[in-house]
């Protein structure tokens, strides 16, 4: 990926179904440079466009981060653990853990059964949980409260966007019988009451040029200020309150090994951190928030 590339992306995190003619306009090339990098990056399979539910829709709003040592290999144990459809990331990764996971379930009652079932693996030697108490940024998907409520004709439309997050407004009309317009009404209403959110999502595979880094942060004070210095850090991905170890749990991506250094060493110098523990994402086992029973 070049810098070209870099421009759509970092649109299309923010809203995954703006038009080419607008990420033309707001990154400065012209309208079939982007349709041709866009319909590249797609093919490749590298990239993806998808809606993502939020978790209190599809009845999964305990979430909890888990770090897992193994004896002997971790990717047979990652593997495993990637077939839990209610873990919907799993990772790779240096420091003590070998294994990150992150659990979203429909209670706490619920996280601790598989915390449970984590802990019963083959090779797994220890599991350390921290409950989100609440997520500030996701990766993709909605946070907050949740202000619409959803009907059949709107499942459909989650399913859909589930699938191809830029599906255009006339092939979501045919599929719901309802006009492009009547349709566009309703997908908007669904992204602005935090139901869903469309966003592009970089596989990382370890062999790609993706760097991502974990932060555990401790604070010696209020989250408030620290929270806000972070949500204005384009490079992180992904920010939540945590219960345990760590105050807030970050994630960093990005392309340039420079940006990386740069953003932990500005989280060091906050006020209001007192620690920091980083780890690397060496690769990405899992990384999908669909939902296959969603409406079910």
């Amino acid at each position: 990926m070049d810098m070209a590339d870099e421009a759509i992306l970092q649109l299309l995190k923010s809203d995954g179904r703006l038009a080419h003619r607008e990420i033309a306009r707001r990154s400065g090339l012209s309208r079939s440079t982007v349709a041709a990098r866009l319909q590249r990056l797609l093919s490749s399979g590298e990239v993806e466009v998808r809606g993502v539910v939020h978790p209190a829709v599809i009845g999964r709003g305990s979430l909890a981060h888990a770090s897992l040592s193994v004896t002997g290999r971790a990717e047979p144990v990652a593997a495993r653990i990637a077939e839990r459809d209610d873990v919907p990331f799993v990772s790779l990764t240096s420091g003590l853990a070998s294994i990150i996971a992150e659990i979203r379930a429909g209670s706490t009652l619920r996280v601790d059964e598989v915390v449970g079932a984590l802990r019963s693996l083959d090779g797994v030697r220890t599991v350390e949980t921290l409950p989100y108490t609440e997520v500030l940024r996701d990766v993709i998907g909605p946070v907050g409260e949740v202000t619409h409520e959803v009907d059949e004709v709107d499942i459909a439309l989650l399913r859909a966007l589930q699938d191809d997050g830029r599906v255009p407004y006339v092939e979501l009309a045919r599929l719901v019988g309802l006009s492009p317009a009547g349709v566009r009404r309703r997908v908007v209403r669904l992204l602005e009451g935090e139901v869903v959110r469309v966003g592009a999502l970089v596989r990382q595979s370890g062999e790609d040029n993706q760097l991502s880094m974990g932060l555990g942060i401790q604070l010696d004070g209020g989250h408030r200020e620290v929270t806000r210095a972070l949500l204005d850090m384009p490079a992180i991905s992904f920010l939540a309150r945590t219960l345990g170890r760590f105050d807030l749990l970050a994630t960093v991506r990005t392309f340039m090994h420079g940006q990386l250094t740069e953003t932990l060493e500005t989280v060091r110098s906050l006020p209001g951190v007192s620690a920091v523990d980083s780890w690397s994402h060496l690769r990405f086992v899992k990384e999908t928030y669909a939902v296959a029973e969603l409406g079910g």
